[in-house]
């Protein structure tokens, strides 16, 4: 009886130790999944600031959250990328994007990264740039081919926008104050 008694003693304490030694690794996953949410939100509040046309700010919080990532993710990068288009710094979006080209994987998300990219570089004025990308685009996903129109349509308009917009400052800029005044919308 003794014998019976003095296994089922140890039995309690072996399903202690068993307790004890996974806890941690419980514990362990915690702050990942803190971490992933994080993430998660500083994506959609990067998307927030960029909606708003808070660019600065909102590759701040991209970046943020590729950091909260442990390293670059590729919706981080296009991220980045599209606040440099919104203050018009095409260049340094073209190569954040180029960068993030390499973190993706899933031939949609390829062709829409290349679609991104045909936009700055057709913002830029780099048409053939741009119908590269977008070729490659619409090759990585057929169905890509209405929005790779619809892209190239919004740089060129605002490409046309801005050029306008840049002769009208020139011309104010040139003629006495009363007389811009007069002829702004």
């Amino acid at each position: 009886m003794n014998r019976k008694f003095r296994n089922l003693s140890i039995l309690p304490v072996l399903g202690a130790l068993a307790v004890f030694s996974i806890a941690p690794a419980a514990r362990a996953q915690e702050p990942v999944i803190q971490v992933q949410e994080d993430a998660a939100r500083a994506l959609r509040r990067a998307d927030e600031l960029l909606q708003q046309g808070r660019f600065q700010s909102a590759a701040a919080e991209y970046e943020r959250a590729s950091e909260l990532q442990g390293g670059s993710c590729a919706d981080c990068l296009l991220g980045v990328a599209r606040a440099y288009s919104g203050a018009r710094q095409y260049e340094a979006g073209i190569q954040v994007t180029r960068m993030a080209l390499a973190f993706v994987s899933a031939p949609e998300d390829q062709a829409r990264a290349y679609d991104q990219l045909g936009s700055l570089l057709a913002l830029k004025g780099d048409m053939n740039g741009a119908r590269e990308a977008f070729g490659k685009a619409v090759q990585l996903d057929g169905r890509m081919a209405g929005q790779v129109r619809a892209s190239l349509a919004e740089a060129l308009l605002k490409r046309a926008n801005y050029a306008q917009a840049d002769e009208k400052a020139a011309a104010a800029l040139s003629e006495p104050v009363e007389v811009a005044v007069r002829r702004a919308p």
